[in-house]
């Protein structure tokens, strides 16, 4: 369950006339190391299909795939290589500690660092706020257009009733500041041991507090049960075998840590809201032709 390796950082130039990096790419395939850096960044998938990873997500994207992802939030989108075809993005990355503290304390930017903090899990948005970017930002002919560019994308995107996050808790803040905490300490014994048995007891004992105190405190710090985070987190590995390997979906219940197939059927279609049969074929099948950016 654990990252392929230790994500490498990233150097964003970040300097001369402006406080944001806009950039596009174009290559035969995504294949970005993993990778995290300080800026946040704001991606957008103008061509291809493949793998979104994402701290502990994993899911599948195609074009119009729309992100926000926080500071120091581990990702990259991979794809394969096709005779022919090129994939596209545009990113754009800025660091809200260069804007300075007075501006970010100011009233009308209260929902914009509630936006940042969201952002630390990772946050998806539909192809409708990807258009009004692309007409916004990428058509202003100066630096401090393009700052008020994002600011305006920035004020949509945090009144956004349908982001969807993605990451199981906190990563980049949360994952440096519980470092050595209990709920570190817990976090690291379920990612050594989600795909076999785990004991609520054996976490509790970790952070230090009874079951009860437990279960509260691991409510609170993550927004969910003990229970329903480790299911959570052996529906992403499932998720990612579905996709990337050809082994049976009871072979790959079983390997995540699920004790019955019917119980694994049931708790994946209700979180992804198809039988896992059916996202295999949906995420694997050849994506539409895309539209001209």
């Amino acid at each position: 369950m654990k990252s392929p390796h230790q994500p490498l950082l990233e150097r964003i130039p970040l300097s001369g006339p402006a406080s944001l990096a806009i950039r596009e790419f174009e290559a035969p395939a995504f294949r970005y190391p993993w990778h995290q850096h300080p800026e946040i960044e704001l991606t957008w998938i103008l061509k291809g299909s493949g793998l979104r990873y994402v701290g502990d997500s994993v899911e599948p994207f195609h074009a119009g795939d729309f992100c926000l992802l926080g500071s120091n939030l581990p990702h990259t989108w991979m794809s394969s290589e096709k005779n022919g075809t090129t994939v596209r993005s545009r990113v754009v990355q800025f660091d809200p500690a260069r804007w300075g503290a007075t501006l970010l304390h100011l009233p009308e930017f209260a929902r914009m660092a509630d936006l940042f903090d969201r952002a630390d899990r990772g946050l998806c948005f539909g192809g409708a706020a990807a258009g009004r970017m692309r007409v916004k930002l990428f058509s202003r002919p100066s630096p401090l257009l393009q700052f008020t560019a994002l600011l305006e994308i920035l004020e949509e995107l945090a009144a956004d009733p349908n982001a969807r996050t993605l990451t199981l808790a906190p990563w980049s803040r949360g994952r440096r500041a519980n470092a050595d905490s209990r709920l570190g300490a817990v976090l690291a014994y379920l990612a050594e041991n989600a795909a076999g048995r785990v004991s609520h007891a054996e976490a509790a004992r970790l952070a230090r507090l009874s079951p009860a105190a437990f279960s509260r405190f691991f409510r609170r710090a993550v927004g969910k049960t003990f229970q329903a985070y480790l299911t959570d987190m052996r529906l992403s590995e499932a998720c990612r075998q579905l996709l990337e390997s050809g082994r049976t979906i009871s072979e790959i219940a079983f390997d995540v840590g699920f004790g019955n197939l019917s119980n694994f059927n049931r708790s994946f279609r209700l979180a992804r809201g198809m039988p896992p049969g059916e996202f295999r074929r949906q995420a694997l099948a050849p994506p539409t032709p895309e539209p001209s950016p």
